[in-house]
């Protein structure tokens, strides 16, 4: 498995149609006719994307987006949690839009994902780590990462109202850093390219009422048809 930056707008939009695939498969979201799911926010320069490529082909993907005065997808479910920790001090990372084409992934292939995408929180001096994951996945987070959980479970409408609970982790804390899956994130160099990951234009930015739950609209306005056709 070879584990990269996506670094042009055809890497970004392999990863998210990656994403569409694997939630429409588990009945998580709606069709669209552009066969792309991501989430407004992540249509930022604070934003990286994560590929697994196996025999020159996507396999996985994860991505992950700084906190900024635009804020970050869990807002929109735990937005009192999240300005607690804010007013903590602390400089949030969201990750999200995981997904997996190989159906029933290794514990590893998820840790090594998640291992990649905190190393852009390290890259980016943002170390307090936030998730939305189902509830039966939380002692998965708890035990491998260090993940805790910040208030109650809420149904994800944004994913035909699938059960969502907020985790968080402080990754400089010694009790997650101790983690086996973690002690590499701090302690050995990577060759993961962030400084030239892709960067949309931040004049495009379109807001969660802009967007209406459609990439159709976020694609019609930041990038024309030949735009498109030579991506």
């Amino acid at each position: 498995m070879n584990y990269k930056v996506a670094s042009t707008l055809t890497e970004v939009l392999d990863a998210w149609c990656l994403v569409y695939n694997q939630y429409l498969k588990a009945a998580l979201i709606s069709p669209n006719r552009m066969s792309v799911f991501t989430f407004p926010e992540y249509i930022s320069n604070n934003a990286a994307v994560i590929l697994g490529k196996k025999m020159g082909y996507t396999v996985c993907t994860v991505s992950a987006l700084l906190d900024s005065e635009r804020g970050l997808p869990l807002d929109n479910y735990y937005k009192k949690e999240l300005d607690t920790l804010r007013k903590d001090g602390r400089k949030l990372i969201e990750i999200g839009l995981l997904a997996d084409a190989r159906g029933s992934s290794q514990v590893q292939d998820i840790v090594d994902l998640m291992q990649c995408i905190a190393k852009f929180g390290v890259y980016s001096d943002h170390h307090d780590f936030v998730i939305g994951v189902n509830p039966r996945r939380l002692n998965f987070f708890k035990e491998i990462f260090g993940f805790k959980a910040l208030g109650v479970v809420k149904d994800y409408g944004k994913l035909q109202a699938a059960p969502v609970v907020l985790l968080f982790a402080h990754g400089k804390e010694l009790a997650t850093i101790a983690k086996a899956a973690n002690a590499k994130i701090y302690f050995e160099p990577t060759e993961l390219d962030f400084a030239n990951r892709h960067k949309f234009n931040p004049d495009n930015f379109i807001s969660p009422l802009e967007f209406k739950d459609t990439v159709e609209v976020f694609i019609r306005k930041i990038w024309n048809s030949a735009t498109l056709q030579s991506a």
